[in-house]
């Protein structure tokens, strides 16, 4: 393939560089020929011009950036790709040959590779509904998808039993949203479809079409084709709810109805009642006794008829899923109430009775499962994992404020690779009890010391009085050290997450607290309090006591309470802080 002569001005010399060979544990290479594009793959255009520059960047740099894949399900010694497909494609365009044309009129440059070029990999397991989540996830977050292609990723997640309320909270988007995406999906169409793609209607135009049917919708496409600009979204879906009982959606005797029919002489507008309002009254009944004859049928567990004046298209997905036991799928007849149009929705379940019956099963199970296992000890409650994340936090927190280095060395390796762990944009974590003596130490010196860049002081808050280009120039005239303790102000506590406390630490953070003897530092600070306690049982109270120095621990008489429990417990405290006993579940390692 040929690269745009323009990339070449700013091109350096190139040199072809595999992979770095010293990769992390759970990274491995593979053959570029190895690799399987994934169905489940949303995004389905990609821009040439950035795909050429990512092409010349990895022979130049390697891949710095490992792809996720699992074990390919039909193709043995193959992965299919989970995220990555971008880098995939841009060494495909190195394997086919890469050429790279000189404006001057010069040699050109032919960037090439082998097929058996080795891509970083993380291999997982993934089901379909985890490979499709990973994907869609990567593709919103590098770059933004079509309206369409969302639509179609988020009907994928639908398909596999994910919930629109659950789509919404994973990606971030309004329930609204993806609810209109997901008729979007659904009803657009092959002709619709291909007037979005090419810009021809807008999306909210889009939309109103994704909500018609039959004739009515081909009507209104070919009104949009033919002069998008002056059927609007409004003017569209005016014509959707005009109040016309179309003649070909009549469920009843036309003809016995004796009602007279607006015809369209050039056959562009479909045929209607003229008397919409006794047309539509002969529509409802006619609805009501098709549903008492797929009653009598005993086809179905149940027949709802649902009027509207939305769109019949869908079904409220509160109301109803299309998931579950063959023994519950029912029928809904869904019209409106002022068009008339129906539309059946075959194998649906009403969602309180699939809820009642998840209930029911899920109670069975349980009691099942405790008859044949027999009674289990309660968990400890969260208060007691918080506290324990809490006190690991304030330890590792504390020590890094002061490790300027280590900061900086974090936040560089948050642009090499994916973790759980760490982030590159600071985000506040939680308070975590009383102030940190080094950071407070910290803004305190600085609104002393440059009044000009920050304001009054504030416990552990660094107000900044300058922005924009001000700030820029002020911070480029402070010295290297004096950076590296603001970036170690902002990034100090952006190792060890917050996702759920019950997590233990993971290997970096355990890594990092050794490294700068954050760990001991807990040894020293933790002390046994009441909350800490009061999350134990009375049994989970006496495993603890067994994990104490044996000549510190407290002597409990045989049927003391909880409450006594915790009393001689706490009359430690001190003596077990000054040995510096630390819990199981507060300490680094699990």
């Amino acid at each position: 393939m040929t690269a745009p002569a323009a990339q070449l001005t700013t091109l350096p010399q190139l040199r072809l560089t595999h992979p770095t060979e010293t990769t992390p544990s759970d990274v491995t290479l593979v053959p570029w020929s190895s690799l399987r594009r994934s169905e489940y793959n949303p995004r389905k255009t990609f821009d040439d011009k950035t795909l050429f520059e990512l092409a010349t960047d990895i022979h130049h740099k390697g891949i710095l950036q490992n792809l996720v894949v699992r074990p390919h399900p039909t193709e043995d010694g193959a992965f299919e790709i989970a995220a990555g497909e971008r880098r995939y494609r841009a060494v495909g365009l190195l394997v086919d040959g890469l050429e790279l044309v000189d404006e001057n009129g010069g040699e050109s440059t032919v960037l090439k590779v082998g097929a058996d070029y080795l891509m970083p990999v993380k291999v997982q397991p993934l089901t379909d509904l985890q490979l499709l989540e990973i994907a869609t996830t990567e593709n919103l977050q590098r770059d933004q998808m079509s309206p369409l292609d969302e639509a179609d990723a988020f009907a994928r997640l639908y398909a596999l039993d994910m919930q629109p309320d659950e789509i919404a909270t994973r990606f971030g988007y309004s329930l609204r949203t993806v609810e209109q995406r997901l008729i979007l999906a659904k009803g657009l169409g092959k002709d619709g479809r291909k007037l979005l793609s090419n810009g021809t209607i807008s999306l909210a135009q889009a939309q109103v079409l994704s909500q018609t049917s039959g004739k009515l919708k081909q009507h209104l496409l070919n009104l949009v084709r033919d002069n998008p600009a002056h059927y609007t979204a409004d003017q569209l879906r005016k014509l959707t709810t005009q109040g016309r009982l179309l003649v070909e959606n009549a469920m009843f005797d036309v003809a016995a109805s004796g009602l007279s029919v607006i015809e369209d002489l050039w056959g562009v507008t479909p045929s209607y009642f003229k008397d919409s309002e006794k047309a539509l009254a002969l529509q409802a009944a006619a609805i009501e006794e098709l549903a008492e004859s797929e009653r009598a049928s005993l086809d179905w567990a149940f027949v709802d008829v649902l009027p509207t004046e939305g769109y019949i298209t869908s079904l409220p997905w509160q109301q109803y899923r299309h998931y579950g036991p063959d023994s519950m799928k029912g029928l809904v007849l869904c019209y409106h109430t002022h068009t008339g149009e129906l539309k059946r929705h075959e194998g649906v379940i009403r969602e309180a009775e699939a809820k009642a019956a998840e209930r029911n099963a899920e109670a069975e199970r349980r009691t099942k499962d405790r008859a044949e296992s027999g009674p289990k000890e309660t968990p400890i409650r969260d208060d007691a994992h918080y506290i324990g994340h809490v006190s690991r936090a304030r330890a590792l927190w504390g020590q890094l404020a002061q490790d300027h280095k280590r900061c900086l060395v974090l936040t560089i390796q948050a642009f090499f690779e994916h973790s759980h762990e760490i982030t590159l944009r600071a985000t506040h974590a939680p308070k975590i009890g009383d102030l940190l003596p080094e950071i407070d130490a910290m803004v305190k010196r600085w609104t002393v010391e440059r009044p000009d860049l920050f304001k009054s002081y504030v416990p552990c808050s660094m107000i900044v009085e300058k922005r924009g280009n001000d700030l820029h120039d002020a911070l480029m005239g402070l010295e290297l050290d004096q950076l590296l303790e603001l970036l170690a102000f902002h990034t100090h506590d952006q190792l060890h997450h917050w996702g759920n406390v019950r997590t233990r630490p993971g290997r970096l953070a355990n890594h990092v607290a050794q490294a700068i003897e954050a760990d001991k530092r807990l040894t020293c600070e933790w002390q046994v309090t009441a909350p800490y306690l009061n999350a134990h049982t009375t049994a989970q109270l006496s495993a603890l006591i067994a994990t104490m120095p044996e000549e510190l621990r407290p002597s409990i008489a045989p049927g003391s309470t909880k409450k006594e429990s915790v009393a001689r417990i706490l009359e430690k405290a001190a003596a077990l802080q000054q040995a510096g006993w630390v819990p199981d579940l507060v300490q680094f390692k699990a």
